[in-house]
């Protein structure tokens, strides 16, 4: 199979052969009309066949002339370029077409938007946030992808100031009462919350307590289902000397979202400790677990009665869910709590390699995995997408 660098050039060398050949006939051009194609054309070929990738790309690049007929082709090659990781080469050809001065303004936006997307995919935010600040004045065209985009930029900042405004305005614009935008609508309201949290967890590692709880708060306007504020605002009350309710608030978002759980599990532990609850903690799982069957759920509930010394009762959770829903975690628990007497110390071993193996969280919109949790996925920017797969 050929590399992927060479497949690309033999692509660019049939654009720039297309090109030419529109090129001829346009009405108006940045270079004159030429019988044959340019003598750049050929020697970008003699360095593809040489294998001289980098200098085959820059003399495609110059063989092929700007003007409006082989704008799509630059803008294409350009993009594939982005998304190959070539990002310095696709800014100077999406450059190279705004400074053409004859192309007409439909052209130089799509050109604009694209040097914005290439600007953020080298890290440049502060040049891409000007960009497309520019483009939502210039083209109406282009109001959509520009506004989402800069919300982008806004996220990588962490603005959360500037996207949650944005946001909001984009909100205002979506009939929420219409089923074909209801979708939008939900999302919207769920990046809202999240923009409240991140900002409220920012004031508070600031130390002020006061605005991050104020945010936080804010952020339970937006969304009934979010876990994520409640957890926040424990936090908070634990530092206010309110342990009380931040348990309470605990055992609110445990049982809006089990699933969730495990994630502040250790935080709703360690404040049923200073509140003399933890025996409440056995019984609401075990309740959980009737409404969803959940691996990781017996895993907590196993060592909750582990931690009372009751390993009996914690190896009957355990074998009751190697056979509802096993999975490595579990067999781990299991061979652990039986001991020497049933599997060597190499096969728990194993069991745990096993385990330690298989990536803790799972994107459900793009398929990113990966060890850590966020609210935000890092390979598709979507909101509170990351679950826990059985394993």
């Amino acid at each position: 199979m050929a590399e992927p660098n060479t497949l690309l050039l033999v692509l660019l060398f049939l654009a720039v052969a297309a090109g030419w050949v529109l090129g001829r006939g346009a009405a108006s051009r940045d270079v004159p009309e030429e019988t044959a194609p340019p003598s750049q054309y050929y020697l970008g070929l003699n360095f593809l066949l040489d294998g001289e990738q980098e200098s085959a790309l820059k003399a495609f690049s110059e063989a092929l002339a700007v003007n409006a007929e082989t704008f799509e082709t630059h803008i294409t090659f350009g993009s594939l370029l982005r998304k190959r990781g070539e990002v310095d080469n696709a800014i100077k050809i999406h450059q190279s077409l705004l400074s053409r001065s004859r192309l007409p303004d439909v052209q130089k936006n799509q050109a604009h938007l694209e040097l914005a997307k290439d600007f953020i995919a080298a890290g440049l935010l502060d040049r891409a946030e000007q960009l497309l600040k520019d483009l939502l004045e210039l083209s109406e065209e282009h109001q959509l992808e520009a506004k989402s985009l800069l919300i982008e930029v806004f996220e990588a900042s962490r603005d959360w100031e500037q996207a949650r405004a944005l946001t909001e305005s984009q909100l205002g614009e979506v009939r929420e009462n219409d089923p074909h935008q209801k979708s939008a609508a939900i999302k919207a309201r769920t990046k809202l919350s999240h923009y409240y949290c991140e900002a409220a967890e920012d004031k508070e590692s600031a130390g002020d307590l006061k605005a991050a709880r104020e945010l936080a708060e804010r952020a339970l306007d937006w969304t009934e289902e979010s876990v994520w504020p409640h957890t926040i605002l424990a936090r908070l009350d634990q530092q206010q000397n309110q342990p009380r309710r931040a348990y309470d608030r605990l055992i609110t978002a445990a049982n809006m979202s089990p699933e969730r759980l495990p994630e502040f599990a250790p935080q709703l532990i360690a404040i049923s400790e200073s509140v003399n609850c933890r025996d409440e903690l056995s019984p609401l799982i075990a309740t959980l677990l009737t409404r969803r069957e959940d691996p990781q759920l017996r895993v907590i509930l196993a060592d909750e009665y582990r931690a009372r010394g009751d390993d009996v009762k914690a190896l009957e959770v355990i074998k009751q869910g190697l056979n509802k829903k096993p999975s490595s975690r579990l067999l781990m628990q299991a061979l652990t709590l039986l001991g020497k007497e049933v599997a060597t110390p190499e096969i728990i071993e194993g069991a745990q390699k096993l385990a330690s193996r298989q990536s803790a969280y799972l994107c459900g919109v793009c398929g990113f995995h990966g060890p850590s949790f966020y609210w935000q996925c890092p390979g598709c920017k979507s909101w509170d997408t990351l679950h826990r797969p059985v394993r």
